[in-house]
């Protein structure tokens, strides 16, 4: 049975739209207000952020709302400061564009010496292929942190790495070093990775106990590996592993790796795509001393630290989405000698060379305790599996 007293809807909507152009005049008046705040702390030096006076405003506000409406009130009022310092950012970086300095240099298009870790026939050995094959200096190394040195000490112009697989998720050494090493990212391939199961010449399934490969491959193939209960022990690569085992002559051993490593080092192959996941992909990374961007770049990687607040990774989020910049990926990494501390790992869709992006950058940078650009590139796909 209806109710005789109940407000019919569209009576109610036609209010609510008065209302919110009510409050669309004052949000006007508050971002020219917002401007003028602004023009004043270009004159002065002052910083935008003012997180005292912004408490201050929430406590004193929110006491005169309602307590079953205090948390609402709360979260739009804290949305309209954040919304205000963008505009601030906006126009202060109009009027002054050098206040982020971007160091950007031109981008190798055909390096001459690249680096790697492994062995050939290694999987970042044919992503090296497939990201710089005019290359005219391919040369490997033992470690990642090899790699790294190797490009920072000036002995190669760009070094590879593997940063992320679909399956294992984020290769946490790498991004590790990508802290520690002042390098930048220029390119990304993802690869789409066949792993095999790969012995001597007379060795089967029911021969083999231990199996060796790097670890993350091993995690791929888990299913598999455990479903014969296969030792699982770990080598440097999947090409060291296929090295290993095919120097030892051991028919109860046997490498997870490619095909490509199975013939370079004389292999038989036991088993083809062994991953749990079929559609198994490994995200490469170029590392190289300078930063570049390019204007047709569909990535960036940020890493940052925030201050030990209520809400900062929120807030810095939402200022993503504020300049709608797409966040596609974000991890955390604990920082060194400093117990429950962390860095975080942002990819974002977009280029330096966009200057939405630059805005968002420019904020973050005034309101995060660290940022730091680790690199705008292009990712590039293989399309068959190896």
């Amino acid at each position: 049975m209806s109710n005789p007293n109940r407000r019919p809807l569209d009576e109610t909507r036609t209010e609510i739209t008065a209302l919110d152009q009510q409050i669309q005049q004052l949000f006007l008046k508050r971002m020219a207000c917002a401007e003028q705040v602004a023009a004043y702390k270009l004159s002065t030096g002052d910083a935008i952020l003012k997180p005292d006076r912004e408490q201050y405003l929430l406590d004193t506000l929110g006491a005169q709302v309602p307590e079953n409406l205090r948390q609402e009130y709360a979260s739009m009022l804290k949305n309209i400061m954040r919304v205000s310092r963008k505009h601030q950012y906006a126009w202060m970086l109009d009027k002054e564009p050098n206040r982020l300095r971007l160091p950007l240099v031109p981008r190798l298009a055909h390096p001459p010496r690249v680096v790697y870790q492994g062995l050939p026939a290694s999987y970042q050995a044919q992503a090296v292929q497939a990201m710089y094959p005019s290359a005219s200096t391919v040369s490997h190394v033992k470690t990642f942190e090899d790699v790294f040195r190797a490009v920072q000490d000036g002995q190669a112009d760009i070094g590879v790495v593997p940063v992320e697989n679909s399956t294992v998720g984020t290769i946490n050494e790498a991004c590790d070093l990508l802290a520690q090493y002042d390098l930048h990212i220029c390119h990304s391939h993802i690869d789409h990775i066949a792993n095999c199961l790969c012995a001597c010449s007379g060795a089967a399934l029911d021969t083999v106990k231990t199996v060796y490969s790097i670890a993350p491959a091993l995690g791929q193939c888990q299913h598999f590996l455990k479903s014969h209960n296969f030792t699982q022990k770990e080598a440097e690569n999947t090409a060291v592993a296929a090295q290993l085992v095919a120097q030892s002559g051991d028919l109860t051993c046997a490498a997870v790796c490619s095909e490509q490593a199975a013939a370079l080092y004389g292999l038989t192959v036991l088993a083809r795509n062994i991953n749990d996941d079929k559609t198994n992909q490994t995200r490469f990374i170029a590392l190289t001393r300078g930063l570049s961007a390019e204007p047709d770049d569909n990535r960036i990687t940020l890493v940052f630290t925030l201050p030990h607040d209520k809400g900062s990774l929120s807030a810095a989020l939402s200022v993503c989405a504020d300049h709608e910049v797409n966040l596609t990926e974000i991890h955390s990494r604990p920082i060194p000698e400093t117990p429950w501390r962390y860095r975080f790992f942002a990819d974002l869709e977009g280029s330096l060379c966009d200057p939405a992006v630059c805005a968002m950058i420019y904020q973050l940078s005034e309101e995060l305790s660290t940022v730091r650009i680790l690199g705008s590139y292009r990712i590039s796909n293989s399309t068959e599996a190896r």
